[in-house]
């Protein structure tokens, strides 16, 4: 939270503030979807011992689709509240 206040402080209108907001957003996507392959991939090894039949690719995809989309979701919600913020005219 602190690196984003930091970056967040610099920036000096709302149209610089979007930006940050979509880079942390994929500096996030590319964590926590890395994060969800390895976790698929070793669910893939201990579920599927055989590994014929492409269920550890399945897993390790699955992980990393649920990584990614767990990223967006909350970058997403990130934008919407600061937008939310903003007064209408």
């Amino acid at each position: 939270m602190e690196k984003e206040s930091k970056k967040l402080s610099a920036a000096t209108s709302t149209d610089q503030v979007i930006p940050v907001k979509v880079q942390d957003g994929l500096e996030k996507m590319i964590a926590q979807g890395a994060m969800g392959f390895v976790v698929g991939g070793m669910a893939g090894i201990i579920l599927s011992r055989g590994g014929a039949s492409g269920a550890r690719r399945v897993l390790a995809g699955f992980g990393t689709g649920c990584g990614f989309g767990a990223a967006w979701t909350k970058t997403s919600m990130d934008i919407d509240d600061f937008l939310s913020t903003i007064p209408k005219e």
